[in-house]
């Protein structure tokens, strides 16, 4: 008989490369989660505190890239001045030669999954880029199911990229992916176009990479999440509450 996990479940939030793109989105995403009274991770160990700064300054000003970095670069060194291990993380990071590629990203967001199932059974909810991460490590990693909004199938300035979808029928973790039917990285032509392990499900809704739709279809969205959720460990609720998001910067 399988043994049941006692520990309570964890949310692992991996955004895609540029988070400006995706702050209502976010907003969104983690106002539902707090909702259904679900423990929350980012892939920065800080996270939490660095959202929860740009989600207050975005609401008065609308801040350039350029500041963001330096803001979150302030932050960092400023936990790391009281925080040891913290220290060490940024360190290793920042000696790390492939900092900015998929290979440097997955070894972090590993290392970080390492550190998080020893307390919790770790769920991941991502976007975009944090979807093919999650997706390159889930079977090396403690992790109980993936999900995906807007999984990156093809870069519509690029060619043909194999590196991103060649792994996907081996990908042995369930995996949900939400994909919208008018998502230029990959619409409706993907359940044709390409080949997925048994355990990975695609669900298809009207919407694009940006995922900028109405209340009915994340209704529907969640819903469909609700399904791969510890329904034991989670807060139950008869329909979403949209909260609107006009305060953020959208791009």
């Amino acid at each position: 008989m399988q043994r049941t996990s006692t520990k309570p479940p964890l949310i692992l939030l991996l955004g895609r490369d540029d988070w400006q793109k995706d702050i209502n989105l976010n907003y969104i995403l983690v106002h539902y989660i707090q909702k259904k009274g679900i423990a929350i991770a980012w892939e920065d160990p800080i996270g939490g505190a660095i959202w929860g700064m740009r989600h207050n300054l975005n609401r008065f000003f609308n801040i350039s890239e350029f500041w963001d970095k330096l803001m979150v670069r302030g932050v960092q060194l400023l936990f790391a001045t009281v925080n040891w291990r913290y220290c060490q993380h940024l360190f290793r990071q920042f000696n790390d030669n492939q900092h900015h590629t998929i290979d440097g990203r997955c070894r972090r967001v590993a290392s970080r999954i390492k550190f998080l199932s020893k307390k919790y059974e770790v769920y991941i909810i991502s976007r975009s880029s944090g979807g093919r991460v999650a997706s390159l490590i889930a079977d090396n990693a403690d992790v109980k199911y993936m999900i995906c909004l807007g999984y990156p199938f093809q870069n519509p300035e690029n060619g043909k990229e194999p590196e991103r979808y060649e792994h996907l029928p081996d990908v042995h973790t369930p995996f949900l992916i939400i994909q919208g039917k008018k998502d230029v990285y990959g619409g409706t032509e993907i359940l044709e176009k390409y080949v997925f392990n048994p355990n990975t499900t695609v669900f298809l809704v009207d919407t694009d990479h940006g995922f900028n739709m109405q209340k009915p279809q994340w209704q529907q969205l969640f819903d469909k999440i609700e399904e791969v959720l510890p329904k034991s460990q989670v807060k139950t609720l008869s329909s979403f509450d949209l909260i609107p998001t006009t305060s953020f910067a959208s791009n």
